[in-house]
């Protein structure tokens, strides 16, 4: 379609971009959302006994004075410092408070895949359309404007599901707290994603804001070079890297996330578990068919679906479910790569259908069983195989 169709799409970056003159811009949608958190506070005498005067129905910074004996000075600023904040005493005799933060999630247009992290509030790029399918902006100060030159790599996919609870409770993973929950407070809006574009030894890289190579993206732009003589024109004029992307895979990160709460799971909530499972079944196919060259881009028709996922061992409830999966989501992309690898007959790609389809039976509701818990060490063992077969492979095999 290029820059005539989307020339009202607003251009956003995710992180501030590294020392790079060459973008690409990708489709996506975009929605705000606020992460809500419950925090402890630790014990502090004072604070305790002005809260629970307060909480007995006293709210006279002078009279809850009197009581405890205290400057009137003092107690104001901790009522104030608790209102702020949104203290209060629990049930337990704890004191919590509550904070939120507001941020960007987006989805790519393309592989319907969530960017993995969440993004600030950031203006648009201005940028100037130079041809159909190539723009510029400029980056640096007003007295040394650096241009910067994009390319529109641009798909006929033109909708794309919204976040699911399970991907919403991905942003809230830093925290153990059930408490803590994720919100959608916008719809979604049409834009694109600047990211930045070098060329490593073999091949280009799509990176995202963790500097990771992004591997779904660039397969499409491997396919793009291949198939389009513009792509080729424009990538070569990308310098090659001064340094080598981060060499840690995507799905290593995944998978230590995931690993690191296995000897407490039952801390976290069922959601929180199934969103980092979901994340390394993702990444587990990006590195699949990164390892083995696999492309899997081909529109899946739902009978073809069930039959493929039949014909891999599974139940036709669970080949049926899966071959109903969103667009993006684990249990559709692990049924895509299956049916790009129909002859596959390896115990990997036996497991990774496998847990895709536990996954996808305990989306429907999630709950804390030993099926959740087998689910969890079934995803790690899967990430670990992986990854030592992916030792010493090269990023051109994800191009």
């Amino acid at each position: 379609m290029g820059f005539d169709a989307r020339h009202d799409h607003l251009s956003y970056t995710l992180a501030e971009l590294p020392p790079t003159r060459h973008v690409v811009l990708t489709p996506a949608v975009r929605w705000r959302i606020v992460v809500e958190q419950v925090k402890e506070i630790e014990h502090d005498v004072i604070l305790d006994a002005v809260l629970r005067i307060r909480a007995a129905g006293e709210t006279s910074p002078t009279r809850i004075a009197d009581l405890l004996q205290l400057p009137e000075d003092l107690v104001r600023h901790l009522l104030v410092q608790a209102a702020t904040a949104r203290m209060r005493i629990t049930d337990g005799g704890h004191i919590e408070a509550g904070a939120s933060g507001v941020a960007w999630i987006y989805r790519d247009l393309a592989t319907g895949e969530l960017w993995p992290h969440p993004a600030k509030e950031v203006p648009p790029l201005q940028l100037r359309i130079k041809t159909r399918y190539r723009a510029q902006f400029k980056r640096g100060t007003a007295g040394r404007p650096i241009p910067v030159e994009c390319l529109l790599m641009d798909t006929s996919e033109t909708t794309v599901a919204d976040p699911t609870r399970v991907e919403l409770a991905r942003f809230s993973r830093a925290t153990a707290d059930t408490n803590c929950r994720t919100a959608l407070v916008s719809s979604g809006e049409p834009c694109l994603v600047a990211s930045p574009v070098m060329e490593v030894a073999g091949g280009h890289v799509i990176a995202t804001p963790r500097g990771v190579p992004h591997l779904s993206l660039t397969q499409l732009l491997g396919r793009l070079s291949q198939e389009q003589e513009p792509v080729r024109r424009w990538l070569a004029d990308v310098p090659k890297a001064p340094t080598h992307p981060e060499k840690k895979l995507p799905l290593h990160q995944a998978a230590a996330e995931l690993r690191s709460i296995t000897a407490e799971y039952q801390t976290f909530s069922p959601t929180t578990l199934l969103s980092r499972i979901e994340l390394c079944l993702s990444r587990s196919v990006d590195q699949f068919q990164y390892l083995y060259g696999i492309r899997s881009d081909a529109t899946i028709d739902t009978g073809a679906a069930i039959l493929i996922g039949e014909r891999a061992g599974l139940s036709r409830d669970s080949a049926i479910a899966m071959a109903r999966s969103e667009r993006g989501t684990a249990g559709h992309r692990v049924l895509r790569l299956l049916l790009a690898k129909p002859d596959a007959d390896t115990a990997l790609l036996h497991d990774l259908v496998e847990a895709a389809a536990d996954f996808t039976q305990l989306v429907s509701a999630p709950d804390l069983s030993p099926v959740l818990e087998k689910l969890i060490h079934k995803t790690v063992d899967v990430c670990d195989r992986l990854l030592i077969a992916s030792e010493g492979a090269d990023v051109k095999q994800a191009g």
